[in-house]
């Protein structure tokens, strides 16, 4: 959940946490200039106070905070789409219209994900990918479907992947995982229950993760090693399809899967048509441009 949804969700804060929380929504880029005390002045509260708010909505401190409102504030400000992501087609939209629509999004949703991805953290997720004698993916619905896509293409290249769909499974996967196995943890909302007592049981135990989460203060990220942000624009119930988060989540497979191949790029390239020609050694076309059996 972003930061700012965790503020405007006022529920269940007091009305002295209302009034931080108001602040805070308010206040804007000027937060780079204060500090707790400054804030504290303003609000006739003590320094303390603020930094208990700040660790309340999941940060060690005032500074964490700042850091992080910061951050997400330039993300929202960046927000170019063209097409509501959780709206992107209405009851009016027909044909050509509706598909340019789709189209749009897709092209806001990729250059999204794009901004969000850290060299360092693409870097270090790479590595870990490369290193590990197998990988093992977890998530919940629609994103097992992209993390199948993976797997056959990392398959291809001669890396192994499993992709596993039962939440107990993938626990005692973890549970009895050597440290030359990495995790994938796919959940755009990064809190889902089991995938959390996963994530928690790999951070306990020393062995690799990765997470693939919605931009923001979630408990997957916090959990895992390394983590690679989701166009975070999309409600997680309010939509007509996840046609935001899914594309995201292939978007970044797909470079993941990329970078990997790249490392030995000679190689994968022959050993990918090497096995792709023996299991298809009979598939042809008789369209000259996708055919190449005839080569």
């Amino acid at each position: 959940m972003l930061l700012f949804e965790r503020l405007s969700d006022q529920t269940a804060m007091t009305e002295l946490e209302q009034s931080i929380a108001d602040y805070f929504l308010n206040v804007g880029y000027e937060l780079g200039q204060k500090s707790s005390r400054s804030i504290a002045a303003e609000l006739f509260v003590s320094p303390s106070t603020v930094s208990r708010f700040c660790q309340q909505v999941g940060y060690s401190g005032f500074s964490a905070f700042k850091d992080a409102y910061l951050k997400e504030l330039d993300y929202l400000d960046r927000n170019t789409q063209q097409v509501d992501p959780n709206r992107p087609f209405t009851a009016k939209d027909k044909n050509k219209a509706l598909a340019n629509k789709i189209a749009t999004l897709y092209k806001d949703t990729v250059d999204d994900t794009f901004d969000l991805v850290e060299h360092d953290s693409l870097q270090q997720a790479t590595r870990m990918l490369l290193q590990a004698k197998t990988i093992i993916i977890g998530a919940a619905g629609d994103p097992l479907e992209m993390a199948e896509t993976f797997k056959n293409r990392m398959l291809k290249i001669g890396k192994a992947v499993q992709v596993e769909r039962r939440a107990d499974n993938f626990f005692f996967q973890a549970y009895n995982a050597k440290p030359d196995v990495c995790f994938i943890l796919l959940s755009y909302s990064g809190e889902v229950e089991t995938l959390l007592k996963t994530a928690d049981l790999l951070q306990h135990r020393g062995i690799p993760s990765l997470a693939i989460t919605s931009y923001g203060n979630n408990q997957l990220a916090r959990l895992a090693d390394v983590t690679l942000y989701l166009s975070t624009r999309e409600k997680l119930v309010d939509n007509l399809g996840n046609f935001s988060s899914l594309l995201s989540l292939s978007f970044l497979l797909d470079v993941l899967y990329a970078n990997v191949f790249t490392q030995t790029y000679q190689g994968n390239y022959q050993q990918r048509k090497d096995v792709s020609r023996a299991f298809e050694e009979h598939r042809k076309s008789d369209n000259p441009i996708i055919d190449d059996f005839n080569q």
